[in-house]
């Protein structure tokens, strides 16, 4: 988890790092996005992904018409991500942190699989999850109250403008990262076994980084409104593998603190919706409206031509 440092004064951790397995980024304008593809991608030059893995990347160009280019970067602050091409192109910019060693093709093919839903969905049903207005002013406004109650966060106006806008990137990434990354885990573990040591080691991890944000510190660091919707999906998140795996284990921390009768609500609206691409954005929307986030962001329609 990342920590912000303001003024001498430790922010909590960044919800940006509690998304799941990586993170399918729609940019709020794609004409402001450098597209350039690396230069040189790690396919078959640096390291040797599995045929199964190298059929997924196959069925994204396929699907899009576009390329995708992969590459390693140590730097990058998730385990992976994907930069999902305008239809202009020129390519799908897929990232991975290469600290995975291992498990890389499972993270790789998480990514395509958030892009081949895009695509798989009517054009009419394809979209970009956008900030908005009153998100921001949201957020905000619980950073400015919080601030003012308590001693710890002594922060300048930039410095809760710049908290601000972490808690509200990482949240809406968050909305738009689980429930539809759900349905991709679900994909992957039913339509490519290879990948289930993988999958679960990655998966793992994940929930183990996700129970830590129920710690004390972090809760009175951040604001209730974002905690509450950040610890419900996590809930969520926890619930479903519960269920996969046979562990209910998994889900001890959120049913200590209460949050996990609020997870197994999301779990059962994502149940209850169409599984298929053409309802994502719906689904995106009644776990928005489930959370209090209904109006915080936009489903803006995504251009296809």
């Amino acid at each position: 988890m990342t920590t912000l440092m303001a003024e001498r004064a430790a922010a909590p951790a960044s919800p940006a790092q509690l998304s799941g397995p990586g993170d399918p980024s729609w940019p709020e304008s794609t004409s402001e996005v450098n597209m350039t593809p690396p230069k040189k991608t790690d396919r078959g030059v640096s390291m040797a992904l599995q045929r199964v893995t190298e059929e997924v990347i196959k069925l994204v160009e396929a699907a899009s018409n576009l390329p995708v280019a992969v590459s390693a970067d140590p730097t990058l602050g998730t385990f992976a991500k994907v930069r999902i091409a305008p239809p202009s192109g020129p390519a799908h910019i897929l990232t991975y942190n290469p600290t995975l060693g291992p498990n890389v093709d499972y993270a790789i093919v998480s990514q395509c699989g958030f892009v081949l839903r895009i695509y798989q969905a009517p054009p009419a049903e394809r979209y970009d999850l956008a900030t908005n207005y009153r998100g921001r002013r949201e957020i905000e406004k619980a950073v400015n109250d919080l601030a003012q109650t308590t001693d710890r966060l002594k922060l300048n106006r930039e410095g809760r403008l710049d908290m601000a806008q972490r808690f509200y990137l990482g949240l809406t990434q968050q909305l738009r990262s689980i429930p539809v990354g759900l349905r991709v885990d679900d994909w992957i573990r039913q339509s490519y076994p290879a990948l289930a040591e993988q999958q679960k080691a990655v998966i793992s991890r994940q929930l183990n980084d996700n129970a830590a944000v129920l710690a004390p510190d972090i809760h009175a660091l951040t604001p209730a409104s974002v905690y509450e919707a950040i610890v419900k999906m996590n809930a969520a998140f926890a619930a479903f593998w519960a269920k996969v795996w046979g562990d209910p284990l998994l889900t001890a921390p959120y049913k200590a603190t209460g949050h996990l009768a609020a997870g197994e609500a999301l779990l059962a609206l994502w149940e209850a919706t169409p599984a298929d691409p053409a309802h994502d954005k719906k689904l995106i929307d009644l776990w928005g409206e489930q959370l209090g986030l209904k109006g915080w962001y936009d489903l803006l329609p995504r251009p296809t031509g």
